[in-house]
């Protein structure tokens, strides 16, 4: 969508959520200036605390520059649990975007590369983000995390008669459970790699547990499928693989159907052979398999779904197109710009 004035405003019906800047960085005049006549309008109240704020910007002290562990991935003395960790800490301590503007703009239809370029822009500049960049991010530095599985956890809720809308990235790793992200809320972001999630349906039941706290009703989860494991893919990244009703669906329904997730994504097999040959992020190999847009499934199965025996024989079909790669080929690296 185009717009005039440098800003788009993103909606829950009649109501404003907030601001995102398609002037780009640094921040436009006309988007700094919205940036804080949205605070005003929010909190009336405090106008002359935001206008002190304001007044004393020049006089700030100097802000940290937060340095990105782009080669943490490689790094074979750590567990994948400890760089879990420290890509959350990392994600923390970018801060979460409580301004009403966006800084960055996102389009989730773009291939995996663009989306990538996008989070290392993001983590170049360094400035608060939300739960889509945070998603980006972690993807990101996940990436050439040897048997570790990304994809993404898309909640959509309702409060006080407003949608919203979040995302984690879902983590899997010797058959656990764990997700990164970013939220207003703690218990709505991190998922530790503990063991505690030995199924994938735990991990959603935490998730739906915090939103009841918050008073939220989950309207719809979505799951995607996993993500390969290259900087560069012209791929888009599946995000409706999936699709849970919790509020209009049995528990036991959709818990069942849940824990058939990773059943499915190994008869799919769509990236098996691929990870055995996957490289640090720091430096991605071409990938020998061609995945097309056009053999992936449009949807694996909605819940409520199919009854049990058809599942299986209908997600069997391999959606792997291999193509032949030469020996030059395969040792022409994609060097990441950082």
């Amino acid at each position: 969508m185009t717009t005039m004035c440098g800003y788009e405003a993103m909606r829950s019906g009649k109501h404003l959520l907030f601001y995102v800047n398609r002037d780009g960085l640094p921040l436009s005049d006309r988007c700094n200036e919205r940036m804080w006549n949205f605070c005003t309008e929010q909190y009336p109240n405090h106008a002359s605390e935001i206008k002190t704020l304001r007044d004393q910007i020049t006089s700030y002290p100097k802000v940290t520059y937060i340095e990105p562990p782009f080669h943490l991935a490689s790094n074979n003395r750590l567990s994948v649990r400890e760089k879990l960790q420290q890509i959350q800490t990392y994600i923390q301590r970018l801060e979460y975007n409580y301004t009403g503007m966006q800084f960055f703009e996102i389009n989730t239809n773009r291939p995996i590369s663009g989306l990538m370029d996008a989070a290392r822009h993001m983590m170049i500049e360094a400035l608060p983000i939300k739960c889509l960049e945070a998603f980006l991010i972690a993807v990101y530095l996940t990436t050439g995390m040897r048997d570790v599985e990304r994809f993404n956890i898309s909640f959509k809720t309702r409060f006080n008669s407003i949608t919203y809308r979040h995302v984690v990235l879902g983590i899997k790793y010797n058959q656990t459970y764990a997700a990164l992200g970013l939220s207003r809320r703690t218990d709505l972001a991190y998922k530790p790699l503990n063991g505690k999630y030995d199924r994938l349906s735990t991990l959603i039941d935490d998730y739906l547990h915090a939103y009841k706290n918050y008073g939220h009703t989950v309207l719809r989860i979505k799951i995607g499928l996993p993500i390969l494991h290259d900087l560069k893919s012209f791929l888009t990244i599946h995000w409706k693989a999936i699709v849970i009703l919790p509020n209009k669906t049995d528990k036991n329904d959709y818990e069942r159907e849940l824990d058939k997730v990773a059943r499915v994504w190994r008869q799919m097999n769509m990236y098996m052979s691929y990870r055995g040959h996957v490289q640090p992020a720091s430096l991605v190999q071409p990938a020998s398999i061609l995945l097309t847009t056009t053999s992936l499934p449009n949807r694996l199965q909605s819940i409520p779904c199919r009854p049990n025996s058809d599942t299986a024989s209908n997600n069997r079909q391999s959606v792997i197109n291999k193509t032949h790669t030469t020996v030059q080929d395969q040792l022409i690296p994609f060097a990441i710009r950082v």
